[in-house]
């Protein structure tokens, strides 16, 4: 892939545009030079006197009869990018449109002065903050002044999408230090200040974002930084020893420079890239854009969307899921008529909707709702299905090799690669994003006691621990108290863990942002007697308030543990909170093997120890 006009025609391109491109069916044309509807029928009322020149209408008329085509088919809206009537500036000019599958946005949308970006850069900044993937294509004659100037569309974008990091703004003790090598330098060469500061633009500081560890051996790998250490090479001896603190003073001055044009919110991590024969993307977790000069007409512009795509190179399971995606987008009515065709199955669903008790109806809901996923899911898998194994069949032509060089960004088998894939892997596949809305079973709870921290694992059957559910016996006389049966999870070294996953004794949960490993029995304790060698899962009867009900949204619960004090049984209150949790059949697998530990038959073996030889043999 070149060149741009091969892009598209080998296999993974063609998935590119399948996932990506294919599903488009509504685009919305952002230029301030274009006729829109709007002023169009007030010019037709007598309400404005606005004229367009024939070279812009002709290229709107063009714009509609592309999307219009055969081929495509695609509803279009065409916005001037000013506030409409009763909408005020801190709205956005183009806030309602937020849900189109493309947009097509001139850079310059403010008339009285075509240098300035701010109107569409305010508009992307919407798409990105919104919850869709937006696909952008900014279509701009650039800086006309000086010669069109694409890449510095392209940088301002990135910039304008990037929020002020405090991490690279030197402050204290170092500023002061910073400060002063270039006063010393100063002595020497008056004009020194504005030299470093002309070193360095808006590529250098989007090179120095993207860079994690924004030093000096980092930093030379950039040509954007190139000036900048050709000049400090030329320092005095005693000022280019500092190297490292003159970097970091002019990243943080360029960004100092650059903050007005920063944005005010955080839209995840911004990535840019630019290619010599033009190709170019921008990209957060939102959005993804790509500047095309209107040298190119408009009909060029899916194809040069699905260019600046295949550059980027989405990795394989984020190709799956747009086609997901787009599958529920295009087919999700008609799977909906498969999955409520049972009239007899709506009605039963329908019942649990009307189970008495909020607890115990939430969790039917939840467990209706989950049906309806798997049920969607499987009325729209078959095309994704062929989708995948088409995938699949790519990476086969190519090799494994190539495949692995081209979609990932490490080597799977070098460490701690191997490593890390193993511990997500693991930890996917025994637990999940912590749900409901009351204590059950394979919830992994914090107790904290003192200054000791433990983590249990909630093992009592779900019936036991609806909310409500028991109301005689034991639980009956407990009131608010509801009792549950849970095991201590032991801390295990991840790489220990990994070497036997496969035997069931270990599980991998993400407690606070990072992957730990545990096991489901205590360590063995090799020094013991022969007879307590055997690990036996350490597991304790305690009591959860309010039948188990969190407080609030963050999982919080108070506990009753026993404790024995002067001889006595004494209630001890504890909180805890659910920071983890097991999927079912995981929570389930354990559940069982508890169950077999409590039930296990004491046998009157007797033990026998060989006499010892003759000379101690």
């Amino acid at each position: 892939m070149n060149n741009a006009s091969s892009m598209g025609t080998d296999e993974y391109g063609r998935l590119i545009k399948e996932a990506f491109i294919e599903p488009i069916r509504a685009v919305v044309v952002v230029d301030d030079e274009y006729p829109t509807l709007d002023g169009l029928i007030d010019k037709e009322l007598g309400k404005n006197e606005k004229t367009w020149k024939s070279q812009n209408t002709k290229r709107a008329r063009d714009i509609i009869a592309f999307c219009r085509s055969e081929e495509r088919r695609w509803m279009l809206e065409i916005h001037d990018g000013q506030p409409a009537a009763g909408v005020t500036t801190d709205e956005g000019a183009a806030h309602h449109l937020n849900q189109t599958d493309l947009m097509v946005l001139d850079f310059h949308l403010d008339e009285h002065d075509q240098t300035d970006g701010s109107q569409a850069i305010d508009i992307l900044r919407q798409l990105a903050a919104n919850d869709h993937f937006n696909l952008v294509v900014v279509h701009t004659k650039g800086y006309e002044g000086i010669g069109g100037a694409i890449e510095r569309v392209v940088r301002e974008i990135a910039v304008g999408l990037t929020k002020y990091d405090e991490g690279l703004a030197l402050e204290g003790g170092g500023l002061d230090a910073a400060l002063g090598a270039i006063g010393e330098w100063e002595n020497l060469e008056p004009d020194i200040l504005s030299k470093l500061q002309e070193q360095l633009d808006e590529g250098a500081y989007l090179k120095a974002r993207s860079s994690e560890e924004c030093d000096v051996d980092s930093c030379k790998q950039f040509n954007e930084f190139g000036g900048l250490f050709g000049l400090l090479e030329q320092a005095p001896a005693e000022i280019s020893r500092r190297v490292g603190l003159l970097l970091k003073w002019s990243i943080s001055d360029l960004q100092e420079q650059l903050k007005d044009k920063l944005s005010a919110v955080d839209l995840g991590k911004v990535e840019c890239k630019w290619f010599e024969d033009g190709v170019n993307w921008i990209r957060t977790n939102r959005l993804f854009v790509t500047v095309v000069s209107k040298e190119h007409a408009p009909e060029t512009l899916p194809d040069k969307l699905l260019d600046a795509l295949i550059r980027w190179s989405p990795t394989p399971h984020r190709l799956l899921m747009s086609k997901m995606r787009s599958e529920l987008d295009e087919r999700g009515v008609l799977a909906e008529g498969r999955v409520l065709s049972d009239t007899y199955l709506q009605a039963g669903w329908f019942a649990e909707y009307l189970t008495p008790g909020s607890a115990e109806r939430a969790l039917k809901i939840r467990n209706t709702v989950s049906r309806h996923w798997e049920s969607l899911g499987d009325a729209l898998q078959h095309n994704v299905l062929d989708f995948a194994s088409r995938l699949g069949s790519h990476f086969e032509s190519i090799g494994r090799e190539e495949a692995i060089n081209k979609y990932l960004p490490f080597k799977p088998d070098v460490a701690p690669h191997n490593e890390n894939i193993a511990t997500s892997l693991n930890k996917y596949a025994c637990s999940k994003e912590v749900e409901g809305a009351y204590l059950s079973t394979g919830h992994v709870l914090e107790i904290v006691t003192g200054e000791s921290t433990n983590y249990w694992l909630c093992l009592s059957p779900a019936c036991d621990l609806v909310p409500g559910q028991k109301t005689t016996g034991w639980p009956g006389r407990l009131g608010s108290f509801t009792p549950f049966r849970a095991v201590m999870l032991f801390d295990e070294d991840i790489q220990t863990a990994l070497k036997s996953a496969d035997a069931g004794n270990h599980l991998f949960l993400n407690i606070g942002g990072s992957i730990q490993a545990f096991q489901f029995t205590p360590p063995i304790d090799e020094a013991a007697d022969i007879l307590n060698r055997e690990p036996n899962p350490k597991w304790e009867e305690m009591f959860v308030a309010e039948q188990g009900r969190f407080s609030g949204d963050k999982y919080e619960l108070g506990l009753v543990r026993i404790a024995s004090e002067d001889d006595q049984l004494v209630p001890k209150s504890a909180s805890a909170k659910v920071v983890a949790q097991l999927r079912y059949e995981y929570a389930l697998n354990l559940l069982h093997r508890l169950g077999a530990n409590l039930s296990r038959v004491g046998l009157d073996f007797a033990p026998f120890n060989r006499p010892a030889g003759k000379d101690g043999g």
